[in-house]
């Protein structure tokens, strides 16, 4: 019986190995990827960001290496804390590198257990590691204004709030193909920057950041948006109008005309239904005329419309079906026939037309 006690403290010590104490661990908010400036031998610029406690700054390492885990083993040399992945919020990948190919740095990702799924994925134009070691006058660090930032704007879904899960299930969905926010680093901020479209693992086309919304329409379901609506020549009755809180639903319909395995035989009908408040106008229209208010929502749902077809047109000239379209087709064929299809050059064909209904549900208090 005395020599129960040591024996119990034997077994809990024998556990403690794997002890990490939290003033000696350097938590990473940030990881980026970019292209090195001499690119050979398969060497990437990799840069970490760790906040320190006040949250108002930040510890920066950046370096050339050929993994994640090299860099990481680097900057653990010049550091006097363990440095973990269990805080990590965000990762950047360059624009440049990701043209080429990023699946190779993020599968590094996927295997980590200590990195959860819900890691958001950005695309980052101009030099990463600059954005990340700029200090803003926000008073923040560049971590958590990017943080701060894409939560804000994935809650009315205009943007794809993209993860390290959302990825790679699209990635190794063969019905549609990954997408992932852009930033961009002004004088005085980060903004957002459109749109990266994907084909596998490769940033292929970019959707420019004033139709993210519209994007965002074709996506799926809007919450509660802001649409502005900048009416372009005298074909309409209006100069501009601003479409506030408004919600929308997506439905597609896929009609088989003919054979299909180069995508001529295909019909794909994407109707698009908004609702919400107009409470900016310019134009010739009295909106208290009930006659001038149906005319204002068909003269809107026919520029919206035009809109979604433009980026339908870049996604097919990219062959990177960034909606989803093809997982709506392939439920409508057998396993065998979708395996012999391929699937980026028929969507490539397809005819694909936009059907927008829009319902405005008052002009704001003055009528």
């Amino acid at each position: 019986m005395k020599k129960l006690p040591l024996l119990l403290a034997a077994i809990v010590l024998s556990g403690c190995s794997d002890q990490k104490i939290i003033e000696k661990v350097g938590f990473t908010r940030t990881i980026s990827f970019e292209k090195a400036e001499d690119a050979e031998d398969g060497r990437i610029k990799v840069s970490f960001s760790l906040p320190k406690t006040t949250q108002k700054e930040s510890i920066f390492y950046s370096t050339e290496a050929r993994s994640m885990r090299q860099a990481r083993l680097i900057f653990d040399r010049q550091n006097d804390r363990r440095i973990v992945n269990g805080q990590l919020r965000q990762v950047l990948f360059g624009a440049s590198l990701a043209q080429e190919g990023i699946w190779k740095h993020f599968d590094s990702l996927l295997r980590d257990p200590s990195v959860g799924n819900r890691v958001h994925v950005l695309i980052a134009e101009g030099d990463v590691a600059q954005l990340l070691n700029k200090k803003y006058p926000q008073g923040s660090t560049a971590g958590e204004y990017i943080d701060n930032l894409i939560r804000t704007e994935t809650k009315v879904m205009d943007v794809p709030d993209t993860n390290l899960y959302t990825f790679a299930r699209d990635y190794y969905d063969d019905g549609i193909e990954p997408v992932a926010t852009i930033l961009k680093e002004t004088p005085n901020s980060i903004i957002i920057d459109g749109i990266a479209l994907f084909r596998g693992d490769r940033y292929v086309a970019r959707i420019p950041p004033e139709d993210k919304m519209y994007f965002g329409l074709l996506l799926g379901g809007v919450r509660a948006g802001d649409l502005f609506l900048d009416f372009p020549d005298e074909r309409y009755s209006s100069e501009l109008s601003t479409l506030l809180y408004f919600a929308s639903r997506r439905n597609v319909k896929v009609t088989r005309t003919g054979p299909i395995m180069d995508g001529l035989g295909l019909k794909v009908d994407l109707r698009l239904t908004l609702r919400g408040s107009m409470l900016e106008y310019n134009g010739d229209l009295h909106l208290e005329r009930p006659e001038d208010q149906k005319k204002l929502e068909a003269e809107a749902a026919r520029y919206v419309q035009g809109k979604c077809e433009s980026i339908i047109a870049t996604m097919q000239e990219a062959k990177a079906d960034g909606i989803g379209v093809g997982q709506y087709v392939r439920n409508t064929m057998s396993y065998r026939e979708w395996k012999k299809l391929d699937w980026p050059e028929a969507f490539s064909r397809a005819k694909i037309d936009v059907h927008v209904e829009i319902s405005i549900k008052d002009f704001g208090k003055i009528q």
